[in-house]
């Protein structure tokens, strides 16, 4: 479990200064759009930006922001424009997406934002604003410790894009990185049974009810014969990371995906994202190779 002090410290650094490799190479969107509108909610919460890659129709890397379901934001630390600076040279186009935040709203208000902004991206892919920045029929998603969790959930659970008239075929690949939340009737209550900050960050997000955690679970809600797309799971060594990655894994296994799991040893559960893009890095090398073998 992630204390207080580290929940703390990942999400200054998510606030901090863009990354040598982004300044290096700056990244700029080619626009900001708004691809939902729920009533009440800010514009913002309910906005991606798009980075295009050099060449067009290219396939698309879209990224979901962690911070406990409760902070981050699609420009801060490597959500954006530095995960823009290393996909667009490899020729992907990349997509950050913001989603409204608890305790302002609760799952599935999170998960729900995530396949409104990935059915708009693929309904979008060749408005004139947009002008064939990228090929609808090769997105790919991934997401960081509360994003992981989100990008897990919107390609098991076919409900999310069903609301939108889309399939789970829509996502051709699924990354995933050191996220704790994958099987919430685990991880909830042991958390909210702690108290303080980390248990006000589950039940602000998931409640108390059992049913709500179980909805909120992708392990549980894996299916054989739904078009499940590959997926790379990546962990560090903590502990819950550790094992909830496991059991996606195994689970995912049985219902015959295609699955890669990696530990990322030595690595915090910052640096799992943050590192991402640095010459001969781990974690670049897997999700590059995923990339490929997905056929990019």
């Amino acid at each position: 479990m992630i204390s207080r002090r580290v929940f703390t410290a990942f999400g200054l650094a998510a606030l901090a200064a863009p990354l040598a490799l982004a300044q290096s190479r700056p990244t700029v969107a080619r626009g900001t759009f708004r691809y939902a509108h729920a009533p009440g909610a800010p514009a913002d919460l309910q906005s991606l930006d798009l980075y295009p890659a050099p060449n067009r129709h290219a396939p698309l890397v879209v990224f979901i922001h962690g911070g406990g379901w409760r902070i981050g934001d699609k420009q801060n630390g490597a959500a954006g424009p530095e995960k823009a600076a290393f996909f667009n040279p490899l020729g992907y186009a990349f997509a950050s997406v913001n989603y409204r935040l608890s305790p302002n709203v609760q799952h599935p208000a999170h998960v729900e934002d995530v396949a409104a902004a990935l059915a708009w991206l693929h309904d979008n892919a060749g408005a004139q604003n947009i002008d064939q920045a990228f090929d609808p029929s090769r997105i790919h998603i991934m997401g960081h410790s509360a994003g992981a969790h989100l990008a897990a959930l919107v390609a098991i659970d076919p409900r999310y894009l069903g609301r939108h008239g889309k399939s789970l075929s829509l996502v051709k690949g699924v990354i995933v990185l050191d996220g704790a939340g994958y099987d919430m009737t685990r991880q909830a209550p042991a958390v909210i049974a702690r108290g303080g900050f980390l248990g006000q960050m589950y039940s602000g997000a998931f409640g108390a009810d059992p049913a709500g955690w179980r909805d909120a679970s992708p392990t549980l809600l894996v299916e054989r014969g739904r078009g499940i797309a590959p997926y790379l799971i990546v962990h560090a060594s903590r502990p819950d990371s550790a094992s909830q990655s496991r059991a996606l894994a195994a689970r995912l296994r049985e219902a015959g995906v295609d699955v890669r799991l990696y530990e990322a040893r030595g690595y915090t559960h910052a640096q799992v994202n943050r590192r991402i893009g640095e010459p001969g890095e781990a974690v670049t090398r897997e999700i590059t190779d995923a990339l490929a073998r997905w056929g990019g």
